[in-house]
């Protein structure tokens, strides 16, 4: 009985031990407290901020800050406040800054309290590209949807960012989306359409549409995207005509020709039409290296090329006349497999002694000031023969050469029929003009000139100042003046006779009249 009566009063006295110490441990609870949840501040506050404050259930309490993040935290009084701004880009933690106060009172127990901060990120940063320019290269012909370059921006705040490029309408290249910075080609280019396309990106932090007043952010880069020439394309014989077949270009020529003489053997370089034979490279920029040769119709080696400059030359004499058809190929130094043929027609002649002669040195030729275009020019004053020139081929026998050309040098005025007539391009607005007659023989390439003048006359029924009255002419004046003078005498004779029925003083006033009519015949004879 009394071991369990000392039992029952230990387990009291532990008893109340214990709830003496859990008395203590609330009342020390209850000194100070803070609200659980978290305190949202934003980045870049005002210094002094309040960002909690703490609450104490009695006096004479000590708080001290124990854990103080960044140190940007202090206390006053019993508030917890900031002393500096905040930025949540360059803290390590922002989203979540525990912050611990120690609670102290004499004879209680101190505790810690905690704070939990979380930094709101605000949009207060451009976006920014990493250089204000970019220069790239993309090789003409590359795919439709190729990517050139991704091109990114970073923005400290780490939000989305919206791109678009600008021009908007330029055709060659394209942004994947607005999300995301990828150039694309967008069309087929082509070096010798366009050699450099100069674009901006543009960035932005808010929303193409964003609401008004809402804080936006920009920036911008240039690009500068060169179009690379690619070998795309064989040499180019020249001049030729170019077509285009769909995205492929090439160009056609025409091939060249020439003349020698039969059994002769021409020095130097051959003369050749439209020009000597020249091949350049068909992609614009690249200009590589051309070399030729003679690669069928020269099976006799009556010719050789020079591999460099594509001039033609003479072995030995040709001893048949007639055609010689040669092809010449044209090839890449650095690229066989580009190359390019054309025809050279050389044609064998008998050699010509004469060239053509005109039958003058210089012709003289009229027209009139009113004749218009395709009137001919004529041979004389005085007939409406027209003029015509002729040359002489004294290689041929009846000096008459069928390939014979005329042509007109040193005048818009006229033109030549093939036939040798001169016929009028434009009314002619001055006195005279002169020009040079020429007769090419189009199988040997000779030739021989005269001169012509052409003397302008007024037009038919008007006459020349210069030439005078002719006696024709003077007839014609004096029957007109005999008329008029027949017609003043009638007159007279009438107002005479009807003077003389009214007043007979009149009589001298008619014979002052007869003697003056008199006068006026004497004087128009001695005209006549």
């Amino acid at each position: 009985m009394e071991r369990k009566y000392k039992l029952k009063s230990l387990n009291t006295a532990v008893s109340c031990i214990l709830a003496f110490l859990l008395h203590k441990f609330c009342h020390a609870e209850k000194i100070c407290s803070v609200p659980s949840e978290p305190v949202t501040i934003k980045e870049n506050n005002t210094i002094d901020a309040l960002v909690v404050r703490i609450n104490t259930t009695t006096k004479n309490v000590t708080l001290t800050l124990t854990e103080n993040p960044d140190n940007a935290f202090d206390l006053r009084g019993f508030d917890l406040i900031l002393k500096k701004r905040l930025d949540f880009e360059t803290l390590l933690n922002p989203e979540e800054l525990t912050v611990q106060i120690r609670c102290n009172k004499t004879g209680s127990r101190s505790i810690t309290l905690t704070v939990l901060v979380q930094v709101e990120n605000i949009n207060d940063n451009p976006p920014l590209f990493a250089q204000s320019k970019y220069t790239l290269d993309v090789n003409e012909l590359t795919p439709v949807n190729t990517s050139v370059a991704q091109i990114e921006a970073k923005d400290d705040d780490s939000g989305v960012l919206y791109y678009a490029l600008e021009p908007a309408l330029n055709p060659y290249f394209r942004l994947e989306n607005m999300y995301k910075p990828n150039i694309l080609v967008n069309k087929t280019l082509d070096y010798d359409i366009v050699q450099q396309v100069t674009l901006t990106l543009y960035v932005q932090d808010t929303p193409p549409l964003s609401p008004p007043g809402q804080i936006t952010y920009k920036a911008t880069t240039t690009l500068i995207i060169n179009i690379k020439d690619i070998d795309n394309r064989p040499p180019w014989f020249q001049p030729c005509t170019r077509v285009n077949i769909g995205t492929a270009k090439i160009c056609l020529s025409v091939g060249y020709k020439g003349r020698v003489n039969l059994t002769e053997r021409q020095e130097g370089p051959l003369q050749l039409l439209p020009g000597p034979i020249y091949a350049r490279d068909g992609d614009k920029s690249r200009n590589e290296e051309i070399s030729y040769k003679i690669v069928r119709g020269n099976e006799d080696n009556i010719f050789q090329i020079d591999e460099n400059t594509g001039n033609i030359t003479m072995l030995k004499p040709a001893d048949i006349a007639g055609p010689i058809s040669l092809t010449v190929l044209a090839s890449q130094v650095s690229n066989r497999d580009q190359f390019a043929a054309t025809s050279v027609n050389i044609e064998v002649m008998k050699k010509s002694r004469n060239p053509p002669k005109f039958e003058r040195e210089r012709y003289e030729a009229y027209v009139y000031s009113n004749s218009g275009p395709e009137n001919m020019v004529l041979k004389d004053r005085t007939s409406n023969r027209p003029f015509r020139v002729r040359a002489r081929d004294d290689d041929f026998a009846n000096g008459i050469n069928p390939d014979i050309r005329y042509e007109v040098q040193y005048s818009s005025y006229v033109n030549i029929t093939t036939d040798g007539f001169v016929l009028l391009k434009k009314t002619v607005r001055t006195e005279s003009f002169a020009l040079q007659v020429r007769a090419v023989d189009v199988s040997t390439g000779e030739s021989g000139t005269a001169a012509l003048s052409v003397l302008v006359l007024p037009p038919v029924g008007v006459q020349s100042p210069s030439e005078g009255y002719r006696a024709g002419d003077m007839a014609l004046l004096g029957f007109i003046m005999a008329a008029l003078l027949v017609l003043c005498l009638i007159v007279i004779g009438y107002l005479i006779s009807r003077l003389k029925k009214r007043n007979p003083d009149t009589l001298k006033l008619s014979e002052v009249s007869i003697f003056s009519s008199s006068l006026l015949s004497r004087s128009m004879l001695a005209a006549n």
